[in-house]
């Protein structure tokens, strides 16, 4: 939308090409929450490569949510669809998961409210030990001062690039 690739479609070849593979975590998790769940790009990557993960997906436009059950099928690899405001969600949810994506654009941009503090320490007391939480943001001036934020909440930070973006694997431990 807007001249922003929001999704691809996941066939049986490589785990495809731009950020998404970047933000799947190393190790299989048993849950997993995924914040801006667009076409559904990260949750048919997480099955093709781990298989059963009990996956949870938001997004708070219903048409991309149409989008997504219609093209891409993405009830076949999420156990719960939940059309709301990523913040407000994070703020309500109970659940903790195993990994969390933090996948968030608004108008082709990066809301800042994912780099405050509020949300990040919701992000991390949402997160099992051992838990991961992976930032989609871009590679733009405000990269260092976002990745400073991330490394003031989560005490190990790992920087991955793709072209315009950064994926930061957060754990909080």
């Amino acid at each position: 939308m807007d001249g922003v690739v929001q999704s691809v479609h996941v066939d049986s070849g490589p785990l495809g090409p731009g950020y998404w593979p970047l933000m799947l975590p190393e190790a299989h998790p048993r849950t997993a929450l995924i914040l801006g769940l667009g076409g559904g790009t990260i949750a048919h990557l997480l099955r093709k490569r781990f298989g059963a993960v009990r996956i949870v997906g938001v997004d708070n436009d219903p048409a991309i949510i149409r989008i997504a059950r219609s093209a891409f099928s993405i009830e076949r690899c999420t156990n719960e669809i939940v059309e709301a405001d990523a913040f407000a969600f994070v703020d309500r949810v109970e659940t903790v998961f195993d990994y969390i994506a933090v996948d968030l654009f608004a108008d082709g941009m990066v809301p800042p409210a994912i780099f405050r503090r509020p949300f990040l320490r919701r992000i991390r007391q949402a997160l099992a030990p051992g838990g991961i939480a992976a930032f989609n943001f871009f590679n733009d001036r405000r990269t260092a001062a976002r990745v400073d934020r991330l490394k003031r909440t989560f005490p190990r930070v790992a920087l991955l690039k793709s072209r315009e973006n950064v994926v930061a694997h957060c754990r909080p431990r």
